[in-house]
C-alpha cells in the first residue's frame, strides 16, 4: 500500500491535507480553489453504479491528491482479491458538507473518504457490508463506520483518519 500516515484528529488531518476551513467562503460555500488545489481525479480498475442514479456508472472520482494512489490500490486489491462483486454502488468521495446530523466538517470535505453500497449501509445501521471488503480498507489505514456506535454507525462509510 502507498506510504501515507494515517491521521488522527482534526490538527493532524490538516497537517496532512490542508485546511479546507481556510477556503468557506462568506456565504458558507467552498473556494473553487480548494478543488483545483488539493483534488484530483483517481481511475478505478471496475465500473460502479451511481447510489442515487443506477442508469449511471463511474470508473473513477474526485479525491485529494494525497489519497489517488491510496483510493487506487485499494480498489485494484478489492478487484484482485475476487470481492468486486461485493461492491455495488458509489455513494460518494468529495463533497463539501458537515457531517450527517453533525456541526463540524465532514471527512468528504477533504477528499479522504468514501461511501460504498449506501442504498443498503444506510446511517444509524452496520449494514450488510462484506466483511471482505471491510478488511481491505482496514489493511490500508482506513476506519469504518459500520464499526461506531449509536445513531452514528454508518455502514457504507470509509475515512483515511482516526479520532476525528
Amino acid at each position: 500500500m502507498a506510504e501515507l500516515p494515517v491521521p488522527n484528529g482534526l490538527e493532524q488531518v490538516v497537517a496532512e491535507f490542508g485546511d479546507v476551513r481556510r477556503y468557506v467562503q462568506e456565504d458558507g460555500t467552498l473556494d473553487p480553489r480548494w478543488e483545483s488545489e488539493y483534488l484530483t481525479r483517481v481511475a478505478i480498475p471496475f465500473p460502479l453504479e451511481l447510489g442515487w442514479d443506477r442508469s449511471k456508472t463511474i470508473s473513477g472520482f474526485r479525491c485529494h491528491r494525497r489519497m489517488s494512489e491510496v483510493f487506487a490500490e485499494v480498489f485494484a486489491r478489492l478487484l484482485e482479491r475476487g470481492l468486486r462483486d461485493k461492491v455495488q454502488t458509489f455513494g460518494g468521495c468529495f463533497m463539501f458538507r458537515p457531517q450527517r446530523g453533525g456541526s463540524k466538517l465532514s471527512t468528504h470535505c477533504w477528499g479522504i473518504a468514501v461511501d460504498l453500497n449506501p442504498e443498503t449501509n444506510q446511517m444509524g445501521s452496520v449494514g450488510d457490508m462484506d466483511a471482505g471488503v471491510v478488511g481491505v480498507f482496514r489493511e490500508a489505514g482506513f476506519v469504518w463506520g459500520g464499526d461506531w456506535v449509536g445513531p452514528r454507525r454508518d455502514g457504507m462509510h470509509f475515512q483515511y483518519c482516526r479520532g476525528y
